[in-house]
């Protein structure tokens, strides 16, 4: 949604700037402009009279500027099922401070460090197998191999999250939406916030509060599901039900020494915690699971994300 600005002025006066209207606009700038003269001013009052008349000339030259070189400022809100992550600065990885390396913290996730991120949208809740669906039939994609009938499988329901997803249908599914995977940092942020937190919720082992291995249904939940499972952000599920794939390549941080055949540009980087695995260390915010692209599992999933206007 763009800002529509209605900007009214008295040429020898104060520029007076009505609220910004929320609309579809195009993105102009509407200039009223007031020539109604004005009696003279007072004895004494002629240096402020002759300021505000530049000051005025000033500001709707600027304005005018803007609307013409298209860099007027926009506020878009987030597409339906979207939230708006804001630009800024957070906290990336982990170190001692949150738990045993190697045990609570993998050595991958070390060191923390500061990460700037430009503004940007990603989906509240996890995509859905009826979601899904609808891409099928629109684009002819093939269904996941484990929702083909087979004795003793249970049948997929369009509610539950979409899982059994490999990184190029993942990947395509997205693009599809008009939207791409989140890369590394971009599903960080969007689960732990600016305050470095261990879990969606915070810092507090909760057993129960997302669908792991022990506390849930022992299968695929509808995204939503467990309510104390959601970022600072009002994010859902990003602790729990089905991991989540990224864009990013499996790759050191900045000031790690650490050396592995598997960094570089050979495995992609899911995310999250998972109905098959451990709250701990699985379901917290910096735990990387590198995966072949071409891998589909059970408790592979997607989310979706989008560049902000």
């Amino acid at each position: 949604m763009t800002m529509f600005a209605v900007l009214l002025f008295r040429v020898s006066g104060f520029a007076n700037i009505s609220p910004p209207l929320m609309g579809g606009g195009t993105g102009r700038v509407k200039v009223k402009v007031d020539l109604t003269p004005h009696r003279a001013s007072p004895a004494g009052e002629e240096e402020t009279f002759c300021f505000r008349r530049l000051f005025s000339f000033a500001f709707m030259s600027v304005v005018l500027s803007w609307g013409c070189h298209g860099v007027l400022p926009t506020l878009e809100s987030p597409p339906d099922g979207m939230v708006l992550i804001p630009a800024g600065e957070f906290t990336m990885g982990a170190s001692a401070e949150d738990g045993l390396i190697g045990i609570d913290v993998g050595v991958d996730q070390t060191p923390r460090h500061q990460v700037y991120l430009k503004s940007y949208f990603i989906d509240r809740y996890e995509a859905t197998i009826g979601e899904y669906r609808r891409y099928i039939a629109e684009t002819g994609a093939q269904p996941p191999e484990i929702w083909k009938p087979f004795p003793g499988r249970l049948d997929p329901k369009d509610v539950y999250a979409l899982f059994d997803i490999s990184y190029p249908d993942a990947e395509a599914y997205c693009r599809w939406k008009g939207k791409r995977l989140p890369t590394e940092a971009e599903w960080e942020k969007a689960a732990r916030g600016t305050d470095g937190r261990k879990w969606p919720w915070g810092d507090d082992l909760s057993k129960g509060a997302t669908n792991t291995l022990g506390s849930g249904p022992k299968w695929v939940a509808p995204p939503g599901s467990f309510s104390k499972d959601v970022s600072p952000y009002g994010i859902y599920d990003m602790g729990g039900n089905v991991m989540e794939w990224t864009s990013s390549w499996y790759l050191p941080y900045p000031g790690s020494d650490l050396k592995r055949d598997a960094f570089g540009e050979k495995y992609k980087v899911l995310r999250g915690g998972s109905w098959t695995s451990s709250l701990t260390p699985f379901g917290r915010t910096t735990h990387r699971f590198p995966v072949l692209s071409w891998i589909a599992q059970p408790d592979f999933g997607v989310r979706c994300a989008k560049d902000a206007q």
